[in-house]
């Protein structure tokens, strides 16, 4: 609670961020209940290892259905508001939790299909909220900002977790899907009554609308030539961890007959440790700048990578989730304040929207590939192909990456 109320007094809260803060909350239960349960939910319907990585390469960890919506709904949000894409994307993912519970109480694994398409086009809620949070802050709170939506992010996933996994395990799947959508009218419905938006709008343009949707897309998946190889090593990164991490729970519980409650406690104490190192790592990121903590942050891939193709035992996978939660609580927020501080605020949305779509669109074969080497090697390949590939992308952080423009663009915009 004083870890809390520090980086409180720290952040100036307002109304567009304690909007955004409590949608975070609710989409932390959200993932919390469906990331324990949805692998194995897909491997009891009669999938097979390869077509879960499919799947995760359409809709999962830097899948293509959402890096083909992640530019438009940063677009869009640029052009006519953060709001009205927030909503969009909530009713998307109302809608694909409705079709996994059809898909659980008929067997129905084609059902599946339309419901990875709506999650995945729900995403584009992502680069929206972190180009929200840029803007409620000034430049010298963003790194703690961002550990703030963390933070709240994270926190139900200490409890959550081991809760869906237990009800998974004593009940079924399908009942985790009718309560997700049940948190996300709450989630629309805090969006639509509160959010206040606080942005710095596009300067006037010229054509119509449809000619400038043209414009964009012609550019849409083409990264800014000074972030050019900052969005190689995103997309590297997200390459790998969908190949390894991107199937770890539909891996266990195959190869190891981990059961749902287990899953639930590996959740759980990556959430902790996310939890409690998010805010000093945030405070660490306005003080030393973003780029030392991405290599630092790739730098621990290798252990952990390692650790998961070597160890069997489930205590070792508990332990080994807390060096994973330091890997992304040093990732999100040094990645997010690496962009506010180099892009100008009237395009945050565009360029956070770009950087998602391009991500995805070299990382979502991943998973695809993580389950094909699974199938063919063996439990061990896809966290080799893992380790690879952040290898490549640790040398990309180091070699080719610069430090960004801060002292250029670093504006404190005005909170509400």
């Amino acid at each position: 609670m004083s870890m809390l109320t520090s980086l409180s007094s720290r952040v100036s809260l307002n109304t567009t961020l304690i909007a955004v803060v409590a949608r975070s909350f609710i989409s932390g239960i959200e993932q919390s209940m469906i990331g324990v349960v949805f692998q194995p939910f897909v491997l009891s319907l009669g999938a097979s290892v390869s077509t879960l990585g499919l799947l995760n390469s359409l809709s999962g960890f830097g899948g293509l259905i959402p890096t083909l919506a992640y530019p438009w709904g940063g677009w869009i949000a640029d052009q006519r508001g953060r709001k009205i894409v927030l909503l969009g994307a909530s009713l998307c993912a109302m809608g694909a939790f409705g079709m996994y519970a059809v898909a659980g109480w008929f067997g129905a694994f084609l059902a599946v299909l339309p419901g990875i398409l709506l999650l995945g086009i729900s995403q584009v809620y992502q680069p929206v909220n972190a180009a929200l949070v840029g803007e409620a802050v000034g430049a010298r709170q963003r790194g703690s900002a961002y550990s703030l939506m963390m933070i709240v992010m994270i926190a139900p996933g200490i409890v959550v977790p081991i809760l869906a996994g237990r009800v998974a395990d004593q009940f079924g799947f399908t009942f985790i899907f009718p309560a997700a959508i049940l948190f996300e009218l709450i989630a629309f419905f805090l969006i639509w009554k509160y959010l206040r938006e606080n942005r710095t709008r596009v300067t006037a343009q010229t054509g119509s609308v449809a000619a400038r949707a043209v414009d964009f897309l012609k550019h849409a998946w083409v990264p800014p030539r000074d972030m050019r190889w900052f969005f190689v090593a995103m997309g590297m990164d997200t390459f790998a961890w969908g190949m390894g991490f991107g199937l770890l729970y539909g891996l266990v519980s195959r190869a190891y007959g981990f059961t749902g409650e287990q899953l639930g406690i590996l959740s759980s104490v990556s959430s902790i440790t996310w939890a409690l190192t998010s805010f000093p790592i945030g405070r660490w990121v306005d003080r030393v700048g973003a780029r030392p903590i991405l290599i630092l942050s790739e730098a621990l891939s290798p252990p952990l990578m390692l650790l998961w193709m070597t160890q069997t035992r489930f205590e070792i996978f508990a332990a080994s989730m807390s060096i994973f939660a330091l890997t992304a609580a040093t990732w999100v927020p040094a990645r997010n304040v690496y962009v506010t501080q180099t892009v100008e605020p009237a395009r945050r949305g565009e360029i956070f929207g770009k950087l998602a779509g391009f991500t995805g669109l070299i990382g979502f074969p991943g998973a695809l590939i993580g389950g094909q080497l699974y199938d063919l090697f063996g439990f061990y390949a896809p966290f080799l192909g893992n380790l690879i590939f952040a290898m490549v992308t640790l040398a990309i952080l180091l070699f080719l990456v610069p430090t960004p423009r801060a002292e250029a663009h670093a504006i404190a915009e005005p909170a509400e």
